[in-house]
C-alpha cells in the first residue's frame, strides 16, 4: 500500500514540472510585400562581401587633385615649351620646330582665357623675349620703322658692340602701368667686368580690349641716350592674342607673332 502512496506522489510531481514545447517567434508578414532596401538595418559593422562593394564604388568616384588630367591650354602651354629655344639669341630655328611653335600658337589663341587682354593687369610685369621669327642681323637703330619690337631693336644694338669685346645677357621685356610702359633692357658685360645696358622704351596706348599703339620714345647704348624726335618716333599696331600667368603672345599689323614668357 505504501508502495502505491509513493508512486503516485512522484507521478503527481513530474506531471507539476512538465515543460510544455518551445514554440518558436516568427516575424509575421502580409502576403506579397516584399523585402525593400530600407528594412536592412546597415547601424551594425558587416564583414559581408555587400560593404566591400559600396566601398569599390565610393572609391571610383574620387577625384585624385595629384594626378589631375591637364586643361587644353596647360597641354598646349607646356608643348609650345618644348620647342622654344631657351633664349631670343640661341641661334636659328629648324623649320619643323618653328611649325610646331606656329600649330601651337594658333591652338593657344583659340583658347585665350583672358577677356580683353589689353585691360588685364596680367600684361604688367617682367617678361624673357623667347621666340621672335625676325632677321636681325642688319638691325639698326635706322630700322625702328620696319615693324622691329622695342625688345628686337634692343638686342639687335647690342648685337651691333664687338663680340669679343662684351657678352650680352637676358633680354627682358618690362611692362608697367605708367607710360612709357615698356622698356626693353638687354645687359652687356664688357671686356674687365663693367657691365651696363642697352635700353629702348616705348609707349603703348590701348586702343580696345585686343590692340595696342606702341610708339617708340628713346634708346640708349651703354649710357648714352638717344632720344627719338616726334616727327620720327614710329607707331605700330600691336595685337595681344593670348596672355595668363606665365605666357604672352603678340602679333604686329602683318601677323608676325611673339611669344615672351614671365620672368
Amino acid at each position: 500500500m505504501k508502495l502505491i502512496l509513493v508512486t503516485a506522489a512522484l507521478l503527481s510531481g513530474a506531471t507539476a514540472f512538465h515543460l510544455h514545447p518551445h514554440t518558436p517567434c516568427r516575424v509575421s508578414r502580409r502576403p506579397g510585400t516584399p523585402l525593400r532596401m530600407a528594412d536592412y538595418d546597415d547601424s551594425f559593422p558587416s564583414d559581408s562581401s555587400e560593404d566591400t562593394h559600396f566601398t569599390v564604388q565610393d572609391s571610383d568616384k574620387a577625384i585624385d587633385v595629384e594626378n589631375k588630367p591637364s586643361s587644353a591650354a596647360e597641354s598646349t602651354v607646356s608643348s609650345l615649351m618644348d620647342y622654344l629655344p631657351s633664349s631670343i639669341t640661341s641661334g636659328p630655328i629648324s623649320a619643323s620646330d618653328r611649325a610646331a611653335i606656329n600649330e601651337a600658337i594658333l591652338k593657344l589663341e583659340a583658347l585665350n582665357p583672358t577677356e580683353d587682354p589689353v585691360y588685364s593687369p596680367l600684361l604688367n610685369g617682367v617678361w624673357n623675349l623667347r621666340y621672335a621669327p625676325r632677321d636681325l642681323a642688319n638691325l639698326s637703330l635706322g630700322a625702328v620703322n620696319e615693324g622691329y619690337s622695342p625688345g628686337l631693336l634692343a638686342l639687335g644694338l647690342a648685337q651691333k658692340l664687338p663680340a669679343a669685346l662684351v657678352e650680352l645677357g637676358e633680354l627682358q621685356i618690362s611692362i608697367s602701368r605708367a607710360q612709357p610702359r615698356i622698356e626693353a633692357k638687354i645687359e652687356v658685360k664688357l671686356l674687365g667686368g663693367a657691365t651696363e645696358e642697352v635700353v629702348v622704351k616705348a609707349r603703348l596706348e590701348e586702343v580696345s580690349g585686343l590692340r595696342f599703339t606702341e610708339t617708340y620714345e628713346s634708346a640708349s647704348v651703354l649710357g648714352r641716350v638717344v632720344d627719338i624726335p616726334e616727327a620720327l618716333q614710329y607707331s605700330r599696331d600691336l595685337y595681344v592674342s593670348y596672355v595668363d600667368d606665365d605666357l604672352l603672345v603678340v602679333r604686329d599689323a602683318s601677323g608676325v607673332p611673339e611669344i615672351l614668357v614671365r620672368n
